[in-house]
């Protein structure tokens, strides 16, 4: 990818798609905290990190429908730890933040103007800082029935296990598993990961799960398994490194 503008981006939480409900994205940041370990023989100040965490902020406009900004948002107790996927366009592969989070607040204003904004803060929770990956589907995709999605290429295989969030939207009917498939070759391919199944009614769900491996071959792709009809479905990935502080394998 080239530079781009932010036109087109996407927003996903608790299995709800707000994307047109954000006006604006005010905040995302992966911030990590340093300590000074200075000795008496430097000439300037040394650090190390420490916990890493994040942070994602944004303007949102009131809208009470089914699965919308203010039924989604508006029970904070209710939505306890959640994931967020902020897509940057709707091309499978394009950059994508992976979000384990607390929601803190839910702040409105009534301007002058008769306008009418939402403020909502996220801030990272269970022990994963903001991730930064890619998507595996083309934004949302529906899966009509036990199918694959079409392939991603990371371009090598890794070594050092890997990260997906995934949100289940709506089922028409049935119970899907989600699952992640590797291959070395576009061609053979193995599971990776699989999600708990879902059942028709008890959408909308998320679900965040570690490769428990280290290897993740070349090839990515989304697997519906199971008796089930029209799965709405997004998916993000964030494979691990070498530099990562924790790796995920």
């Amino acid at each position: 990818m080239a530079k781009s503008s932010g036109l087109g981006n996407l927003f996903y939480i608790a299995g709800a798609d707000l994307s047109g409900d954000i006006g604006a994205l005010d905040t995302i940041s992966s911030p990590r905290s340093s300590v000074e370990i200075t000795g008496i023989n430097s000439s300037s100040i040394e650090r190390v990190y420490t916990h890493g965490s994040g942070q994602i902020d944004f303007s949102c406009f009131f809208n009470d429908a089914a699965t919308q900004a203010h039924l989604t948002l508006r029970d904070l107790q209710a939505l306890a730890t959640t994931h967020v996927i902020y897509a940057v366009g709707s091309t499978r592969g394009n950059t994508a933040a992976l979000f384990t989070a607390k929601q803190t607040n839910y702040d409105w204003s009534n301007g002058a103007d008769a306008s009418l904004m939402g403020k909502v803060s996220c801030l990272g929770d269970s022990n994963v800082p903001m991730e930064w990956g890619v998507m595996l589907t083309a934004a949302k995709e529906t899966l009509s029935s036990a199918a694959s999605l079409a392939s991603y290429d990371q371009g090598a295989a890794t070594a050092h296990g890997a990260a997906v969030i995934l949100q289940i939207f709506s089922i028409g009917s049935g119970a899907p598993t989600i699952k992640i498939e590797d291959s070395a070759n576009n061609s053979d391919w193995a599971d990776l990961v699989s999600f708990a199944a879902v059942s028709d009614g008890a959408e909308p769900i998320t679900e965040r799960v570690v490769v428990a491996v280290g290897a993740v071959r070349r090839y990515l792709r989304v697997t519906g398994t199971g008796t089930f009809a029209n799965a709405v479905i997004a998916v993000a990935i964030r494979i691990g490194s070498a530099v990562d502080s924790e790796p995920y394998a």
